[in-house]
């Protein structure tokens, strides 16, 4: 069935609309179509800024193509942007010439043009204004640019939540960058310190992991790097996209968990003047690091577990039933095991989150990664204190490499920057922020029994001395790790390097 031109312009139209965001992009395509119509010489739109009270032309498209725009701007008083809101929410076309003083669409370079204006409204927003200047008697044409207002409208409305958009991406990104900049990272997945040394083991079942929406549990001591771990996960995973949002369980008071976590209702507490998303909600669509998972109490815990299960919670004083797509990564230094042991923590949902554990090996047992940790630390601390990267000297890292870190690399993160400090900018001061070279971690042993020798040999001999005091007992109140004044765990791994038996100090009867 053949058309009538006007019908097929208006299809051509909509067409057009659908296939381009960007206006300009639409009237260089139509123009032509409509050329063949109407006695144009030039199609613009300008768009209403009604809060800057301002016109800006964003397309220009004569018979031959598109026309420059340059700094087309009309600036409006409130008399004249009264007006021409008026005048749009009537929402009919009219023909006038262009460049008379009355004409507030008209630029002042305009001559007396004949034209038709038509307003650009949708869903009763005045968004601006079509002109179409013709070479003749424009009351003709009238009826047809009538017809076009409606697609050309959703066109600019289109446009203008294209521009919104990239406005908004720019704007985010700049945050990050400050974010970064802030953090002294040039990216969010920057390279692990030690990935390739002595973290090689995890940073492989990080990329094993990864890739998968399986619950991970991180373990390890206290400032050994599981928030670095976690981001990594979330950086390898198809969630990188989405948020990374991190939760200190332990930090948060009881009674305010379930908000924290799950949200609220207007009215659910005294307070609660407003609705509020938990975490689960804004982690929607990435990585929910829920740090010191250990220390959830028992009543959160079981609603951990629902979410967990079916991705399902309601806000506390809600009735309606939430879903969010989060993956969990949960971190702890305790040992779990005998917490669910002990009744302290539920069996299911331990199961639950250690679906795929990773366990984080203390500073300690990776000495070989202090010389690459010492240098990024030490430059980061001297360009953000100084303005100028610092590096530790060769003693400087026999001293770093003899220190025990019970505090890991949070520790020697600190004390680098405090080195920094007392170094002036001119390097690290470390005899002064670490103290004495020789580790003070067994200053409990009387120095008339340790040999001074190497450092191993001081090691051993302290070690010696501790379990024979203690009778080969290494943990409890009365062993050896207690007297040494060191975690049990640190005292057995150190006894295992240096070959040590505990059984040796035990009395034979």
């Amino acid at each position: 069935m053949t058309r009538s031109p006007p019908v097929q312009l208006l299809l051509d139209a909509w067409r057009e609309v659908g296939r381009h965001l960007d206006i300009a992009e639409s009237m260089a395509a139509l123009t032509p179509r409509l050329a063949a119509l109407v006695p144009l010489r030039r199609v613009r739109v300008r768009v209403l800024d009604a809060p800057e009270k301002r016109l800006d032309t964003l397309a220009s498209v004569s018979r031959t193509g598109p026309v420059p725009t340059g700094t087309s701007r009309t600036v409006l008083n409130d008399r004249e942007l009264a007006e021409l809101v008026g005048w749009c929410r009537k929402g009919r076309a009219q023909a006038l010439i262009l460049g008379e003083t009355s004409d507030v669409v008209a630029l002042p370079s305009d001559a007396r043009t004949p034209a038709i204006l038509g307003p650009l409204t949708l869903s009763g927003t005045v968004l601006g204004v079509l002109i179409v200047e013709t070479e003749r008697d424009p009351e003709a044409s009238l009826a047809l640019i009538q017809d076009l207002l409606e697609p050309l409208a959703a066109a600019l409305a289109n446009d203008r939540r294209l521009h919104e958009l990239a406005r908004l991406r720019e704007a985010v990104e700049a945050d990050n960058r400050a974010l970064l900049s802030r953090l002294e990272r040039q990216d969010i997945s920057d390279t692990v310190v030690g990935g390739d040394t002595g973290l090689r083991l995890v940073m492989e079942r990080v990329e094993q992991v990864a890739p998968t929406d399986a619950p991970v549990l991180v373990l390890g001591e206290t400032g050994a790097g599981k928030e670095v771990v976690a981001r990594s996960i979330h950086a390898k995973s198809r969630r990188r996209r989405g948020p990374f949002l991190r939760v200190n369980c332990g930090a948060i008071a009881p009674e305010l968990l379930d908000s924290e976590l799950f949200g609220h209702e207007r009215g659910a507490f005294t307070g609660a003047v407003t609705d509020r998303k938990g975490w689960f909600e804004r982690a929607d669509g990435g990585t929910l690091f829920l740090d010191e998972i250990a220390e959830l109490p028992p009543a959160a815990q079981v609603r951990m577990l629902r979410v967990l299960q079916d991705g399902t919670f309601e806000r506390v004083g809600g009735e309606r039933t939430m879903h969010a797509d989060v993956r969990i990564v949960a971190a702890t230094h305790r040992d779990m095991r005998k917490l669910v042991t002990e009744g302290k923590f539920r069996e299911d949902l331990w199961y639950r989150i250690s679906v795929f554990p990773v366990n984080l090996p203390p500073l300690r047992e990776r000495v070989d990664d202090i010389p690459a940790l010492a240098a990024h630390f030490a430059t980061r601390a001297g360009l953000r204190l100084h303005g100028v990267a610092v590096t530790p000297t060769p003693d400087d890292l026999r001293r770093l490499m003899a220190y025990d870190w019970p505090g890991n690399v949070r520790e020697l993160a600190s004390v680098i920057e405090r080195a920094a400090i007392l170094g002036g900018g001119k390097g690290l001061d470390l005899a002064t922020a670490l103290g004495p070279a020789v580790p003070r971690t067994y200053a409990e042993i009387p120095a008339q029994s340790v040999t001074v020798g190497s450092l191993e040999a001081a090691n051993r001999a302290a070690i010696s001395e501790a379990l024979k005091r203690c009778h080969g007992r290494v943990e409890g109140p009365f062993g050896a790790a207690r007297l040494l004044g060191v975690n049990a765990s640190t005292l057995r791994s150190r006894m295992k390097k240096l070959d040590i038996e505990w059984e040796h100090f035990r009395e034979r009867g």
